[in-house]
């Protein structure tokens, strides 16, 4: 089993996720570098090799079962000597994927909690498309600075794309057994912006944890900026002297999206409809 209690942060880009991994780190039983973790995408490289490599596919077919058990004690072994070094009880680990490959963190840490992140849809397409405007000079790391902005929101909002790839993770949730989706804690970004203390409250309480009173002050979202995202997704500063930023679209962009996504709305954000 895994030597640390593992809290994953995923969900829709643009949401509060680097916001609330550094409101976590001033918790004494927590450890939070408010970097992007690679542990998801190593341990599905781990699995890509798994079902590619010659010699492990002979290892399977000689003895599947173990084979399998090796296989799932080296990754949880690989994840134990990552965070060796860690004192806190409890590691934040946050990668937009997460969510995608629920039943894999499942299998590997069978007493996972994850946060997962939401935000009115066309208000994250408003700050990519905006933060775009004002970094003209790079691309998106999935090249779509050529296109038009109805067809770069059309790939942003279709799997693979970043939007997309967390709202089709979203909607099959429904399918899956209630033990897991009661190992998830959702955080409405609205809600988060306007009372960050509240929300943090009601997720330590959900964790067993003793509640803090976080510093705003300690937040320093320049660190969002990482090369990973070309600039494209990062978060807008917290400032609790201003009202939430709303960035105004094209009404035929807004009634698409709603449109298109009317589940997320019914779950999410009824009063829109």
């Amino acid at each position: 089993m895994l030597h640390h209690r593992y809290l994953y942060l995923t969900g829709l880009p643009c949401s509060g996720m680097f916001f609330v991994s550094q409101l976590l780190a001033q918790h004494p039983e927590i450890h939070s570098n408010s970097w992007r973790s690679p542990l998801c995408d190593l341990l599905l490289n781990f699995r890509d090799f798994l079902t590619t490599n010659p010699e492990l596919i002979n290892q399977l077919n000689q003895d599947f079962q173990g084979t399998m058990e090796r296989s799932l004690l080296g990754m949880r072994g690989f994840i134990n000597g990552w965070s060796e070094p860690i004192s806190q009880p409890w590691i934040v680990d946050f990668h937009p994927q997460w969510l995608e490959h629920l039943e894999l963190v499942h299998l590997i840490d069978p007493d996972f909690k994850m946060v997962v992140f939401v935000r009115e849809l066309s208000q994250i397409y408003g700050a990519i498309e905006t933060q775009h405007q004002q970094t003209l000079l790079l691309d998106f790391p999935e090249k779509l600075a050529s296109l038009s902005r109805a067809e770069r929101a059309q790939q942003l909002f279709i799997p693979p794309g970043i939007i997309g790839s967390g709202l089709k993770a979203l909607e099959q949730i429904q399918d899956l057994e209630m033990s897991l989706q009661e190992r998830l804690f959702f955080v409405v970004y609205e809600h988060l912006m306007t009372n960050p203390q509240e929300v943090l409250t009601e997720l330590f309480t959900w964790l067993n944890l003793q509640p803090i009173t976080p510093n705003l002050t300690l937040i320093n979202f320049e660190l969002s900026n990482y090369s990973q995202s070309f600039g494209k997704y990062v978060e807008e500063p917290y400032n609790p002297h201003q009202p939430l930023v709303n960035y105004p679209l094209p009404k035929r962009f807004e009634t698409t999206i709603q449109q298109n996504f009317t589940w997320f709305y019914q779950t999410f954000y009824p009063g829109l409809l």
